[in-house]
């Protein structure tokens, strides 16, 4: 074999993906959500069901106080990861993150419920192209949202992007 016409194959190695720590997680609805050390609080959808539908939980604020599990951790949660399997986001679910800059939809995500992202006031671009019914107070006070993707046939609530710079379609 001349040096033209030889090759020398190497092996490149993998480079270390650190796992993230996790620093909680639990139950929402038919969903289990994780929270990780990078501020993303991710949500997989479980094996239970309600009405052949997998959903975040709805929550309510009980003598004024809405108290969510990840409540604790709110000033540190930047991302939502919301995985495919999914349908609905609860009402409340995202109420009031400060820091929350980024949400990843799942195509399956067909409804936002009421106030789910009320007051996530860092929120700045989401994609909703898939999502076919945004519910009352969904995006109120999102104040830095102002680049969103609507579905053609989206069904928006009212006040649903109030006291945003959201142009609706």
């Amino acid at each position: 074999v001349d040096a033209t016409s030889a090759m020398i194959l190497v092996k490149a190695e993998e480079p270390e993906v650190p796992e993230l720590e996790i620093i909680a997680s639990g139950w929402s609805g038919y969903t289990t959500w994780v929270l990780t050390e990078d501020g993303t609080l991710t949500f997989t959808p479980s094996e239970q069901q309600e009405n052949g539908q997998t959903n975040l939980k709805n929550y309510w604020k009980v003598n004024g106080v809405l108290t969510l599990p990840w409540t604790d951790y709110s000033e540190i949660i930047t991302k939502v990861v919301v995985k495919e399997g999914i349908h609905d986001i609860g009402q409340m679910a995202f109420y009031e993150l400060p820091n929350l800059t980024e949400v990843v939809l799942p195509e399956s995500a067909v409804e936002i419920r009421n106030y789910a992202f009320k007051n996530c006031t860092k929120l700045t671009t989401i994609n909703l192209e898939v999502v076919e019914n945004i519910c009352e107070g969904a995006f109120y006070g999102c104040s830095a949202l102002e680049d969103v993707t609507f579905a053609a046939d989206v069904t928006i609530g009212d006040f649903a992007f109030s006291r945003t710079p959201v142009v609706l379609p």
